[in-house]
């Protein structure tokens, strides 16, 4: 891929956006801050998750079955709190990306080279997507206490890792559009963390008006059916329900957000079914299906207009 040349454009490998922004994130002291605040964060969080787990569960003694357990929830612990600097990293990486090469007035030069409006768009990305790599890089050591101590596999590491990229490079595309139509940073940046915002709250709200408008509508003698569907636009639901449950159901799952976010998706939607001993058994699988769908689609119309106001002719910049 990297080495096929575009029509009338650059590889990626020889995009000269990308390289301007992998030089300029790593250089200076932002770098650094970045990798501190993120792994600092991370490590007191995997700290106090470790804690409160093994405490809990020295209530009742802990066995092999129970390591596995914990280091279950340290993995979940851990990704939830990747997850949730995650949105808020992302905006204020990304918000810049189109606005600040308006404000230093260096977009109508990249519009008259060689290069694509796209390659300037991909280029952009490209670069966010990279140093979230190398943030996810950098935590890897501490997911890996989770693998030692039982109850993750790799398979589950890579899959909740590959979940939260592309939340990140969806997140991205979309904060990149907003970059490409709003003409200052700040206005880009408070726009795309209200979005933020919304990716993270809005199923949710979505969710308490049906179970109201249903509730009333049925005077409050039924209970509520919502589609498990919508929390397919949450990050929480579909991250959630791309990981599986620490048992069968949700009564014996990760007492982390995760697990109630798992436990979430199996109350809503009616038809549950359960097990020999009666309980629920989550069923929620699809719902990341959902996520993965919305956000591909998400990232296709994002980057589509955004490469649309990147080509907007050069003398309408000045």
């Amino acid at each position: 891929m990297t080495g096929i040349r575009s029509r009338n454009g650059v590889s990626l490998r020889d995009n000269p956006v990308l390289r301007r922004e992998l030089i300029e994130r790593m250089r200076g002291a932002r770098a650094v801050v970045f990798l501190t605040v993120w792994l600092g964060l991370l490590t007191g969080v995997c700290v106090l998750a470790y804690l409160g787990t093994v405490s809990v569960n020295n209530q009742f003694g802990i066995d092999i079955g129970q390591l596995g357990r914990i280091g279950r929830e340290i993995y979940e612990w851990v990704l939830f709190g990747m997850l949730v600097l995650l949105l808020f990293f992302v905006p204020g990486l990304t918000a810049g990306a189109i606005t600040g090469e308006r404000e230093r007035q260096t977009l109508v030069p990249l519009q008259v080279t060689l290069m694509r409006p796209v390659d300037i768009v991909i280029g952009k990305l490209s670069a966010a997507l990279a140093f979230l790599v190398f943030l996810v890089v950098a935590a890897l050591p501490l997911l890996g206490v989770s693998l030692l101590v039982g109850g993750v596999g790799f398979f589950d590491l890579f899959r909740g890792l590959g979940m939260l990229l592309f939340t990140g490079l969806v997140l991205g595309s979309v904060c990149v559009w907003i970059s490409s139509v709003v003409r200052k940073t700040t206005a880009a940046t408070v726009i795309s963390y209200a979005l933020s915002l919304v990716f993270t709250i809005g199923s949710f709200i979505v969710m308490i008006v049906l179970a109201i408008v249903q509730l009333a509508a049925s005077d409050g003698f039924d209970d509520p059916w919502v589609p498990r569907s919508v929390l397919g636009f949450n990050p929480f639901g579909g991250v959630a329900s791309a990981l599986p449950s620490a048992a069968g159901n949700f009564s014996s799952d990760t007492s982390t957000p995760f697990g109630g976010m798992r436990q979430l998706i199996d109350e809503i939607g009616g038809n549950r079914n359960f097990n020999e001993e009666g309980f629920a058994i989550v069923d929620g699988s699809y719902v990341w299906v959902v996520y993965l769908l919305v956000g591909t689609a998400l990232f296709v119309l994002s980057t589509w207009r955004a490469t649309k106001n990147v080509s907007t002719p050069a003398d309408t910049e000045r």
